[in-house]
């Protein structure tokens, strides 16, 4: 079996990915980033319908698996740093 190598930087990815773009950037495969993007916790922007979109810096925290207080103040600072 061919072992598939990440093809795009974090810098790459547009500010909303969806599973191909999450495949492409983690070096799974569709189904897997599917099913990675269908699991509890996952930061898939709410209200989007069928279209599966997140926010590449809530993913890159969620893999990074910052919770609560940490997650929070994070975030904090990346709005701060937006805004």
């Amino acid at each position: 079996m061919q072992e598939k190598k990440p093809i795009k930087n974090y810098e790459d990815l547009p500010e909303t990915i969806t599973p191909y773009d999450y495949a492409d950037w983690r070096g799974i495969g569709e189904n897997k980033a599917r099913e990675i993007f269908n699991s509890k916790g996952f930061p898939k922007l709410k209200g989007t319908g069928v279209k599966q979109l997140a926010d590449k810096r809530a993913v890159l925290l969620h893999d990074l698996g910052l919770e609560g207080e940490n997650l929070q103040t994070v975030l904090q600072e990346i709005a701060k740093q937006i805004i």
